[in-house]
């Protein structure tokens, strides 16, 4: 992982106006590999962690975005002031699953829409929507930009229905040809 990867997100984080605290860290997740962790401390009481992933899928791509971001009451650190990972809380990466790549152009773009709403560093046709932390708010968004990119309409319900890239391709092509 690049350290321009992890300096680039502590910026984007670090400007966020509820943090208090932001430490970015590589985690290996097997059989996945290595990923980016975004640890932060909110700055008040009221801090909401999805306003938080919106502004990360804003700002970063997805490709950049961190695999997880997980809220502690402090980052603790060495005498050097670098943060200590072991001291930190596993992160959540249980969406993360051996990674699959797209096998068509079409699981490709679904892959990459994927990747880039629910801000993951990349999408695998095996990722399932929800374990990956998908919400309401990101079907909609999947949904909408599934139609222009692959020329299928979809609802949200459909996604809900059909929430891996593996699913939702074979919805598209029941969709496609009326079956």
């Amino acid at each position: 992982m690049a350290v321009t990867a992890i300096q680039d997100v502590r910026e984007v984080l670090g400007a966020y106006p509820e943090l208090a605290e932001v430490a970015v860290l590589t985690h290996v997740q097997e059989p996945v590999g290595q990923v980016l962790v975004a640890y932060v401390v909110p700055g008040s009481p009221g801090f909401d962690l999805a306003a938080l992933h919106k502004y990360v899928r804003a700002t970063l791509p997805g490709s950049a975005a961190p695999a997880a971001i997980t809220v502690v009451d402090a980052i603790p650190v060495d005498f050097t002031g670098t943060p200590e990972p072991q001291a930190l809380p596993a992160p959540d990466l249980r969406g993360l699953l051996p990674y699959r790549s797209p096998e068509t152009p079409r699981q490709e773009v679904l892959c990459t829409i994927f990747a880039e709403v629910l801000a993951r560093p990349r999408c695998g046709v095996d990722d399932d929507f929800f374990r990956m932390g998908g919400e309401s708010i990101d079907a909609m968004l999947i949904a909408s930009r599934v139609g222009p990119a692959v020329g299928v309409e979809i609802s949200m319900n459909e996604l809900f229905d059909a929430p891996t890239v593996a699913e939702l391709d074979q919805l598209l092509t029941r969709l496609s040809t009326g079956g």
